[in-house]
């Protein structure tokens, strides 16, 4: 069985530049920054090395797993994933990289390494959002070096949900920002701003929604992460920012309808 630790050093840890010497003397196999294969019988002093520093103990198996649950909310395990990681760029190939992953339904696990579900299409069956495959082919397109392990789960219960955890924040936070842009738009469109240029912006803010929200959706259906109530509060911020808008000019290419 093949074994792998991702783990997250923090930048005040004193010790943070001896792990990867300590992970080497183990006989660990560094594959990135800070995701390792590690040898199974050294598992524990690996983890004992690691556990100030959130390490995430996986494994791969030869099987695909489905998402798994303890109710009808509570995910115990994340089924079968495909692990993507490449060579941290610098600007402007990074904000590049950050901007392509919101359409990206996946779970950071430490910096530039992604898990996606490795059954994608069970919960896109339209295909409009990035899988690993498509992530890993823009990576390659802008000359950074990718690598791609497929069949990978998630080992320790534990680390399973403050992932689903993160990854809930990150979603509710991409909504907050939405409401928060509605309700900047809809102050200058009482300010009597130009309306060629709020129409620009609620059309792209509109298209960052639209997004979100189909993200959102993945999510659910895959992990059972609820954030309607997030969604609904920038919706209804929307809404009211479109009908302020068609007030000062008739606007039919602004319409939307949740169910979309």
């Amino acid at each position: 069985m093949v074994l792998y630790v991702a783990y997250r050093a923090s930048r005040e840890s004193k010790d943070r530049s001896l792990i990867p010497k300590r992970l080497s003397a183990l006989g660990c196999k560094r594959l990135h920054r800070s995701f390792w294969k590690i040898d199974e019988k050294k598992t524990n002093r690996v983890i004992k090395v690691l556990e100030k520093n959130q390490p995430i103990l996986l494994k791969r198996i030869r099987q695909i797993k489905k998402p798994r649950f303890a109710d009808k909310k509570k995910i115990s395990d994340l089924g079968s994933l495909i692990i993507v990681m490449y060579a941290t760029p610098k600007e402007p190939k990074r904000e590049k990289i950050r901007n392509y992953l919101r359409t990206a339904p996946c779970i950071r696990l430490c910096r530039s390494v992604y898990a996606f579900p490795q059954k994608h299409a069970l919960f896109d069956k339209d295909n409009k959002l990035v899988d690993a495959q498509k992530f890993s082919e823009f990576i390659k397109e802008i000359h950074q070096d990718v690598r791609v392990i497929p069949r990978v789960v998630v080992v320790d219960t534990d680390s399973i949900e403050k992932l689903v955890q993160e990854t809930r924040e990150r979603i509710e936070s991409e909504f907050a920002d939405a409401t928060s842009r509605w309700k900047e738009l809809y102050e200058r469109i009482l300010r009597g701003d130009d309306t060629r240029l709020l129409k620009d912006l609620y059309l792209r803010n509109r298209r960052r929604f639209v997004r979100a929200r189909r993200v959102a959706a993945f999510y659910e259906k895959w992990l059972r992460i609820d954030t309607s109530r997030s969604l609904m509060r920038s919706y209804r911020e929307m809404r009211k920012t479109r009908t302020l808008l068609s007030e000062r000019e008739p606007l039919q290419t602004l319409s939307y309808k949740i169910h979309k």
